[in-house]
């Protein structure tokens, strides 16, 4: 089974704290021609001359231009998702594929797009085994961070002969033990490495018997992420065209399970169902998992104050509330703000949902209204 929980963006934190004269700019980084190099320059030109007219700092913009021609180090489709304040680059992000440039200068991180991005990504291992052991990659469908390694048992005997007697079913025994203990010792490598990274699914393809076997060996936490995917393998002349189709599938399937988990949990239990509620909600510091409709709040505003879980429709909320001087922001940007303030998750929804007419709602932690009737 495979687990469905939403992952906290707690890396964006740092971000999320900033009030006043914060810089956030998103530039599309690609070097997939021979031109690339000088388009780069003209986005950040483009971005330093729109920062600069919206009235930001000339030495915070300048950082920022800078951070942008740093080079990345990937070839291909890139995205750079940069934030910062004063002097200090706060936040800077690769996403895998190309975004479109774009920058904002107010009081507050605009961190929706990067927080989408990072919410849906999906890291995974395939893992390609035979009898020796196995060969590992790790990677995640947002950023760049692919990594190759080799899990590889002692293999002392692992050559099976025709023959007959008594030795030949010795030496065939002998032969299953060693399989059995390099799988186990692939097994043993993926335990750890689930433990130590955010590893949400383990796609096994190769050898059917060594694949079984792992099935078998595997400890719980990787038992829960582990599939078993029908192309591919270690051997030579393996298709990767069909084993690519088979881990699209699977990630897709990934995603789809945390959506149903997430919406499960809107049709009962503590919730927040409508603007008005979640952003009660997210003062209260209740949201375990933020859900957020693509578009649904494009034209709405909010007020915030200098600590993420301050915000609200109106100035007056927050004068209320004891800021002498609000911003005034987009209202999704202060709700993503006010979620990562509190370590909660966010899912990103790309079609409405009957359960949130306005494509706005939370999972809750606690909820500490007063229940109907009770009074």
């Amino acid at each position: 089974m495979t687990p469905t929980r939403t992952a906290p963006l707690s890396a964006l934190r740092p971000a999320a704290d900033l009030f006043g004269d914060v810089v956030t700019a998103y530039v599309d980084v690609s070097r997939d021609n021979e031109n690339a190099g000088h388009e780069i320059e003209v986005r950040a030109e483009n971005l330093r001359r729109e920062l600069l007219e919206a009235g930001a700092e000339e030495a915070l913009v300048d950082s920022v231009s800078a951070r942008m021609l740093t080079p990345t180090g990937h070839g291909g489709e890139t995205s750079r998702a940069v934030v910062a304040r004063g002097d200090e680059v706060v936040t800077d992000v690769l996403l895998a594929g190309a975004v479109p440039s774009r920058q904002h200068h107010g009081p507050i991180a605009h961190l929706h797009e990067l927080a989408r991005a990072l919410a849906d990504d999906v890291r995974y291992a395939v893992v390609r085994v035979d009898h020796t052991g196995a060969d590992i990659t790790i990677a995640g469908t947002t950023g760049h961070g692919e990594r190759e390694m080799v899990s590889e048992g002692d293999h002392d005997v692992l050559h099976k002969f025709r023959g007959g007697g008594w030795a030949h079913r010795r030496f065939q025994m002998r032969v299953e033990d060693s399989i059995e203990r390099n799988v186990e010792t692939v097994a043993s490598d993926l335990d750890t490495l689930v433990s130590q990274e955010r590893i949400d699914l383990v796609l096994v393809t190769g050898e059917p018997k060594s694949c079984t076997l792992l099935q078998e060996s595997a400890g719980g936490e990787v038992a829960e992420r582990l599939e078993v995917l029908d192309h591919g393998g270690r051997a030579e002349g393996a298709s990767d065209e069909r084993l690519d189709e088979d881990v699209a599938a699977a990630l897709q399937r990934c995603r789809s399970a945390r959506l149903d988990a997430v919406l499960e949990r809107l049709g009962g239990g503590a919730k927040a169902v409508g603007v008005a509620e979640t952003v009660e909600a997210l003062r209260r510091g209740e949201v375990e998992t933020l859900v957020l409709l693509q578009g649904a709040l494009d034209d709405r505003e909010a007020y915030v104050g200098p600590e993420p879980l301050l915000l609200g429709h109106a100035r007056e909320e927050l004068e209320a509330f004891g800021v002498d001087a609000p911003g005034r922001t987009r209202l999704d940007e202060a709700m993503v703000r006010a979620a990562i303030g509190q370590d909660a998750g966010l899912l990103p929804l790309y079609a409405p949902v009957g359960l949130l007419p306005d494509g706005v709602g939370a999972v809750l932690r606690f909820d500490t209204r007063p229940v109907p009737g009770s009074a």
